[in-house]
């Protein structure tokens, strides 16, 4: 099966590189590049309209000159369930690695990791575009738990609406394009930083903290 990748990232160097690296392999064809946020759209605007042949992946890099490149990854994962979405970057911050998670990415590869990892990245990604892998990911998650915390991502306000709602993992995962391994991560972290340890303690903490409130005013 072929995969068709685009690629979005600001420095021209860097994506003729990658362009050569996955190019030179023999399932994979780039199909199209952009150097900005707004090319990015743009580009993504005409895939889904007119998707190219086999699987599909956008290796998207963060940082570009007029916006988070995570922005478009969760843009783009608002439209399509399908679409692998590997984001490479030069950051190595915790933040990052959990913000491309919450905003619907397959996997996070960062620039300095051999090329490989990011050939790995790119066919696991279009086998399974909505699990998320990222190297380092366990021990992020375990800082992060070790500040306790009681302010949710936008994604797992989301989560946390539909468990309150009753929904089942599976109904959660349809509804938010996400595979149940990560919805079960997202839960995880919800009941971390609620102290909770069951949807019915997570939905009590909720009410205490005003936030089963907010979400229902969204």
């Amino acid at each position: 099966m072929t995969i068709s990748v685009v690629l979005v990232d600001d420095h021209a160097v860097v994506r003729e590189a990658v362009a050569g690296m996955l190019g030179a392999q023999p399932e994979i064809s780039v199909v199209g590049q952009a150097g900005s946020l707004a090319e990015g759209r743009a580009l993504f605007d005409r895939l889904l309209r007119t998707p190219p042949p086999g699987k599909v992946v956008a290796v998207i890099d963060v940082t570009m000159p007029d916006g988070s490149g995570l922005a478009l990854v969760r843009a783009v994962r608002e439209r399509s369930r399908d679409i692998g979405l590997v984001v490479l970057t030069m950051l190595s911050d915790d933040s990052t690695l959990l913000e491309a998670l919450d905003a619907g990415a397959s996997a996070l590869v960062r620039k300095s990791a051999p090329a490989d990892q990011v050939l790995s990245a790119v066919r696991r990604a279009a086998d399974f575009p909505l699990e998320f892998s990222a190297s380092g990911l366990a021990e992020a998650m375990r800082r992060q738990h070790e500040t306790p915390q009681t302010t949710l991502t936008s994604r797992e306000t989301e989560v946390l609406k539909l468990l309150v709602e009753g929904a089942s993992v599976a109904q959660v995962g349809r509804q938010l394009f996400m595979s149940p391994s990560t919805v079960k991560t997202h839960i995880g972290k919800i009941y971390e930083k609620l102290g909770a340890h069951n949807r019915a303690s997570a939905v009590i903490a909720a009410v205490r903290l005003g936030l089963v409130a907010d979400v229902d005013r969204t």
